[in-house]
């Protein structure tokens, strides 16, 4: 009876101790302290394995992002047990799978959501993806990508930006006199360092931290970039660190653009940027070469997803308000790290494209107007990891990439040197098989220009047209400008497309304008076609105010006829969706076009 009484103590006391430790683990985890949430999770399926758990460490894991091959492990546990109840499960099941190169399993997972969330367009979305990027794994031999050792830890070392002789970039290393613990990863909370080049773009004499007490402080500080002149620096900072009530009201500490001026060879104290804000983040700068523009990241609401890229204007000593870049660059899911290179075409970071796996660098081609619609750069610059940030140095043809893929890294983010090995690195867009978000890029032949009316941008990595044509066709939701909810007046950001629009009209007086007007599903498609008449009329009536001939304008309304994603009449949308469908579409027309 004594053994007994003490088996069932000791298993009381077991059961006891290992829910205790289910349940920290589980605040820990509501509280971002992910890294030591895993490892009680991990203790605990030692102990007693169950699916839950399984899926709570591979949660973890997958918060992190910096574990792929753990987390895959914990949700083939998931998987192996049968059906899960969370169809979301299955979704981020794939995105591991892809991520860490599992096509064939991708597939499969992507069905199973697909099968279990029939309305979500995210599992057709990724599972399509898979298709398209099967056929470019190959990559291309003129290419060469390799870990620039020197500047890499086994930390976190990304986002490299120019900076005089060297590179700045940002790092999660231990700072020297920074002893804090950032609970997300269990690592260093990020500073920003410089390394100064040696005799080649790969060779570093020496790596330390920059700027002095004014940029790196105790918590989060970069990425950063810089003036034209290197005399400002725009960076990103968390000045804190939450707890108790403040962190149960704010949520999360929001990320902060700083700026700081160089002095008698001294940064500034760094000066809050105006549109941060406590209610969400600001972050990732990016200031153009002329200074006119500031980009940046946030989650504020209005976006098309979860993070986007916005700009400011500068007017004077300040900035305009933000702008959202819109669904040419932004989609449902996350983007960021913003850059140009010296043709003016926009690189960026997302997971929202049908890329490689993680997020992937892309980049909207400017033709002198607008930017495209953003494509995903091929294999070596993409792979199936997270690849980040990229930057150009003054050739054109060689520049830095950040990524966490395994192959040659040194330890998380590593920052990689690439030479494109080519004097020739004009290339030409193809399309046809991308899609941005839930926005399909239709095939068309209505409407064409002559290639030479439009320079070709010089942008490595995007992949070149097997079939050059004659006339190169001007995809119809290339350019557009948006409008509010049953409204038909100019919005403010819009005017900055338009008056491009304008310019590019009077410069090339050989082309006309169509005008397509389109409308989301609500009301009657009678009424849907006059309003969106009338958006039309809005346009064409600021381009004619603004020098354009009225008789080089043509336009047709469509009314709800030709919605751009899911949200048809009777299924419930975001606005953020709605708003994809409410707009006017420019198409260009060169007079006397013809084949040769």
């Amino acid at each position: 009876m004594k053994k007994t009484y003490i088996t069932l103590m000791a298993a009381a006391m077991f059961c006891t101790t290992a829910f205790a430790q289910t349940k920290k683990a589980d605040r820990l985890y509501d509280s971002w302290e992910y890294f030591r949430a895993a490892k009680l999770y991990e203790k605990k399926i030692a102990k007693k394995p169950s699916t839950e758990l399984y899926f709570k460490l591979g949660e973890t894991y997958r918060m992190m992002n910096s574990y792929k091959k753990q987390e895959q492990a914990a949700y083939d546990k998931v998987n192996e047990a049968g059906t899960y109840s969370d169809p979301e499960f299955y979704l981020n099941y794939g995105l591991v799978l892809k991520a860490n190169g599992n096509y064939d399993q991708a597939k499969v997972a992507f069905d199973k959501y697909i099968a279990m969330a029939p309305s979500d367009h995210r599992g057709p979305f990724f599972r399509e993806s898979i298709d398209i990027v099967n056929d470019d794994r190959k990559g291309d031999e003129a290419i060469t990508v390799s870990n620039v050792t020197p500047l890499n830890s086994e930390s976190a070392d990304f986002a490299p930006v120019k900076y005089k002789d060297g590179i700045v970039f940002t790092t999660s290393r231990k700072t020297p006199g920074h002893r804090k613990t950032y609970g997300w990863t269990g690592g260093s909370y990020l500073d920003i360092y410089y390394a100064e080049k040696g005799n080649s773009d790969t060779t570093f004499a020496s790596v330390e931290p920059f700027g002095g007490k004014h940029i790196n402080k105790k918590y989060h500080d970069g990425p950063a970039s810089f003036s034209k002149n290197y005399d400002t620096i725009y960076f990103s900072r968390v000045e804190k660190d939450l707890k108790g009530e403040e962190k149960k009201t704010l949520n999360i500490e929001r990320n902060k653009i700083y700026v700081s001026t160089l002095e008698e060879d001294k940064w500034t104290k760094a000066e809050s940027f105006k549109h941060n804000s406590k209610l969400y983040s600001v972050a990732n700068p990016f200031i153009s070469p002329d200074g006119t523009k500031l980009y940046f990241v946030s989650d504020m609401p209005g976006g098309f997803g979860g993070t986007d890229i916005y700009f400011c204007n500068r007017e004077g000593d300040t900035w305009s308000k933000p702008y959202n870049m819109g669904p040419n660059i932004n989609t449902f899911n996350d983007e960021r790290y913003p850059n140009l290179d010296a043709d003016g075409n926009f690189y960026f970071s997302s997971n929202g494209y049908q890329g490689y796996g993680g997020t992937d660098i892309c980049v909207a081609l400017t033709n002198g107007v607008v930017f495209e619609k953003a494509i995903p750069l091929k294999y070596p610059f993409n792979s199936f990891a997270d690849d980040n940030s990229i930057i150009f140095l003054k050739d054109g043809k060689t520049g830095y990439i950040s990524s966490n893929r395994t192959e040659g890294s040194v330890g998380d983010d590593d920052i990689f040197y690439f030479d494109l090995m080519r004097d020739d690195v004009d290339t030409s867009l193809m399309v046809s098989q991308y899609t941005i978000g839930y926005e399909p890029i239709p095939k068309t032949d209505e409407v064409a220009m002559v290639e030479d009316t439009v320079a070709k941008p010089k942008a490595p990595g995007v992949k070149k047209d097997p079939k050059p044509a004659v006339a190169k066709a001007i995809q119809p939701n290339m350019n557009r400008v948006y409008f509010d909810f049953d409204k038909s007046f100019i919005r403010p950001e819009a005017s900055v497309y338009l008056d491009s629009i304008v310019k590019f009209m009077k410069e090339n007086q050989n082309v006309k304008l169509i005008l397509g007007g389109h409308t989301d599903s609500p009301g009657t498609p009678e009424y849907n076609v006059a309003l969106s008449n009338r958006r039309n009329d809005s346009v064409a009536r600021y381009l004619s105010s603004k020098g354009v001939n009225s008789n080089r304008i043509t336009a047709k309304g469509y009314g709800l006829s030709k919605l751009v994603n899911h949200c048809e009449k009777g299924i419930e949308c975001s606005d953020a969706e709605d708003q994809l469908n409410r707009r006017v579409e420019f198409q260009f027309v060169e007079v006397g076009i013809g084949s040769k």
